[in-house]
């Protein structure tokens, strides 16, 4: 009696694992399917790397006017790091899984706008407005982290081949407010 309850025993573990492992594996079909029923966004990460490549190859001189709060700062410099400068405009990625339903198109003239209306996410606006060809000619970001603690504005503008900015304010609880604002220029 005691091989027949073993061998019952191996027959329900064996069951278990094959029914558990058919469920838990999902089709590539399913996932492609998934993906498809998502809307792809501009690749913004991808844009902005582009236009880093662009700039690293340029080298270009750039006008920088760094300001804290009422003090200013300008130097005309060439930018020896590219990824870190602008950083903060390759970290918009429209096609996060946060942002899935959340996103409102519009397109006027030849300008694209996605609103977002989840005020608990951390994008407000992106503008992106295109030439006559179709290429990308400015982006404009409005982002806004709001918490218990502080509050966070920040204003992103990249011009191809002209000037970028970000701007920021913050607002923190007993401390007061600080301003930032980064604006490079270039030549």
């Amino acid at each position: 009696m005691y091989w027949y309850t073993n061998k019952k025993y191996s027959l329900i573990a064996v069951a278990s694992i094959l029914t558990t492992a058919m469920f838990a594996c999902s089709s590539p079909q399913q996932e492609q399917q998934a993906k498809q029923e998502q809307p792809a966004y501009f690749d913004i990460p991808a844009f902005i790397q582009t236009e880093i490549d662009s700039l690293k190859a340029k080298n270009p001189t750039v006008e920088k006017t760094v300001t804290k709060d009422k003090e200013s700062e300008t130097k005309s410099l060439a930018i020896k790091n590219w990824d870190n400068e602008l950083s903060s405009f390759k970290a918009i990625d429209l096609n996060k899984p946060a942002y899935h339903g959340f996103i409102e198109v519009d397109t006027v003239d030849q300008v694209l706008q996605y609103a977002f209306t989840n005020p608990e996410l951390d994008l407000s606006c992106v503008r992106i407005s295109f030439d006559p060809q179709g290429q990308v000619k400015m982006l404009s970001v409005e982002k806004q982290v709001k918490n218990t603690l502080y509050q966070t504005n920040e204003f992103l503008v990249y011009e191809k081949g002209n000037f970028y900015i970000v701007e920021k304010t913050q607002q923190v609880k007993a401390m007061g407010e600080n301003y930032y604002k980064v604006q490079g220029n270039l030549k």
